[in-house]
């Protein structure tokens, strides 16, 4: 049959999240450069601007029930592989279902996870339905050891293989390389706290947060007279960072020097923006790899496993690493005071074995 795309690239794409923006812009990157895939199309749930590949158009809003199901449907039997290109991807057993679908009519031979992570799944049914999955998908690269383990045991027998996030893969792109900037200033990123993986979170818990959130900043400003930036990652209207951001800021004594970068698409500028600061605070994952990536020292406020694995792989320091339900504002402060103060412990990987682990997911 004539496959009229080389590539069918699938991941939650154009959601306004700068982690799933920066894992999209490297598996466009490589399908093109690693794999000579010229022609792709992606799944995306709304328009997207990219001047190096080229626009993305949204799939259609449905017109009936199942219409988007049915779009993707055809784009996968259009395309000679599907690449589902990174992040936690593999938790229901109906989206695992639909997947599966997605790679019968691609083909399985070429199809491939790249920098994936496996559950947590939410029934039986669902590491059923996973471990079917890996043995249909061609190849699987898992980006922490956590989930390699999960899937050795759920499907010995399946290609998969121990690789990285797909995020310092961005820059392999020799065009969009970072400028040296004179550092200045705290970058903090919170999120709303997920007490599991599926949004549901704990109204006490979150107020507590933000008193502490407000704690450590007021005295960071007092102690170093350094400017404060909150940045968002995420702009989701009820799970995204602006709305928390709001409220730390509200709360600050209005004589600091707080500004608020809201969410932007573009990964490259955010990147950029990260390099020119003196030290990070963050929740969000990819917080935390863009902020190593542009080797800016960073304190991890770890409230998911994902992050702590992370902080585990590129051998962050456990002194920067931090709890999320157990946030002592003590410990932030004096540890990021003595930094800024002396030096920084530099974590055991470095820039450029993150990149080559990444492209690992290529090979």
């Amino acid at each position: 049959m004539f496959k009229q795309f080389n590539a069918f690239i699938v991941g939650y794409y154009g959601m306004h999240n700068t982690g799933d923006d920066a894992l999209l812009y490297s598996a466009r990157w490589a399908s093109h450069h690693l794999l000579s895939s010229q022609n792709n199309i992606v799944s995306s749930a709304t328009d997207i601007k990219c001047h190096e590949f080229g626009d993305i158009k949204a799939i259609p809003n449905a017109l009936f029930r199942g219409h988007q199901r049915l779009s993707h449907y055809k784009n996968a039997l259009q395309s000679e592989k599907i690449i589902f290109g990174g992040g936690s991807v593999l938790h229901t057993e109906s989206d695992i279902q639909f997947k599966r679908h997605l790679i019968a009519l691609a083909g399985r031979e070429q199809s491939r996870c790249a920098g994936v992570g496996l559950g947590p799944f939410t029934s039986v049914g669902a590491e059923k339905a996973c471990a079917k999955f890996l043995s249909e998908c061609g190849f699987i690269g898992l980006r922490d050891k956590q989930s390699y383990d999960m899937a050795k045991d759920l499907c010995p027998q399946a290609n998969v293989k121990l690789t990285f996030d797909l995020a310092p893969t961005m820059l392999c792109n020799t065009k969009n390389t970072l400028v040296e900037l004179e550092r200045s200033g705290i970058m903090f990123n919170f999120c709303q706290q997920a007490i599991d993986a599926y949004g549901n979170t704990d109204n006490k818990i979150e107020f507590r947060r933000i008193q502490s959130a407000v704690d450590i900043i007021e005295r960071i400003w007092s102690e170093t007279r350094e400017p404060i930036y909150l940045v968002d990652f995420n702009a989701h209207y009820y799970f995204g960072d602006f709305q928390i951001h709001r409220k730390i800021i509200d709360q600050l004594n209005q004589n600091i020097p707080v500004t608020h970068i809201q969410y932007d698409p573009n990964p490259f500028r955010v990147l950029q923006r990260i390099a020119g600061f003196k030290a990070s605070v963050c929740m969000r994952l990819h917080a935390s790899i863009l902020s190593f990536m542009a080797k800016t020292p960073s304190l991890s406020i770890n409230y998911h496993i994902k992050c702590k694995n992370w902080c585990e792989q590129i051998g962050m320091s456990e002194e920067y690493q931090f709890d999320a339900l157990e946030v002592c504002s003590d410990s932030v402060v004096n540890t990021l005071k003595q930094s800024l103060g002396t030096e920084f412990a530099k974590p055991l990987m470095t820039t450029e074995g993150a990149i080559q682990a990444s492209l690992l997911n290529w090979r």
